[in-house]
């Protein structure tokens, strides 16, 4: 698990359950899982929100998924969104920020800003992040295109999060304004 200071008590049941933590004293979930990337040696990796949302039961399959692939994504829109879970204005402007990420980088995503996500150690090794916040995966998946890496989806389930949402329309922007710069070369 890796904690950026976070204010829930993810730290605490972490270390009930006896799981390793990876302190990060900068926040931001990008500068977190960077972070993380550079002390892990593991073959695959997945990378999962820790607010509740995406289900464990999904890890067999994405790796799996990975003896052919070399990146796997969850796809919510495929695997069923809870009601309540996501609402209209994250649903539009996920759609439309995925769509953008497929015009821009010519790689079709359907669910580029999914919190779930597997891969091989050559891709994280390999992967530069510079995102900060919550761009980080249009960050990944700009540079699993840039390097060739395939990728491929799996359904995953979506359901309401534990606590507050921190994700806002600015947020979205944020995102779209970096998918933006990016292929733009600035």
């Amino acid at each position: 698990v890796v904690d950026s200071r976070s204010k829930d008590n993810t730290v605490k049941i972490a270390r009930e359950k006896k799981v390793e933590i990876i302190e990060v004293n900068k926040r931001g979930k990008a500068i977190a899982v960077k972070e993380a990337l550079k002390k892990l040696e593991e073959d695959a990796i997945v990378i999962i929100d820790a607010d509740g949302s995406y289900s464990i039961d999904a890890i067999p399959l994405a790796l799996k998924k990975l003896e052919e692939c070399d990146v796997v994504v969850g796809n919510r829109f495929a695997g069923g969104i809870e009601k309540g879970a996501m609402s209209f204005i994250n649903k539009f402007g996920n759609r439309f920020l995925s769509l953008t990420a497929t015009l821009l980088f010519k790689k079709s995503i359907s669910d580029v800003c999914s919190g779930f996500w597997a891969m091989k150690k050559e891709v994280y090794k390999t992967i530069n992040i510079d995102a900060k916040h919550f761009e980080l995966e249009a960050n990944l998946f700009i540079e699993v295109v840039k390097h060739g890496f395939k990728l491929c989806e799996i359904p995953v389930k979506y359901k309401k999060r534990k606590g507050r949402s921190k994700l806002s329309i600015l947020d979205g922007l944020r995102i779209f304004t970096y998918m933006l710069s990016k292929r733009l070369g600035i």
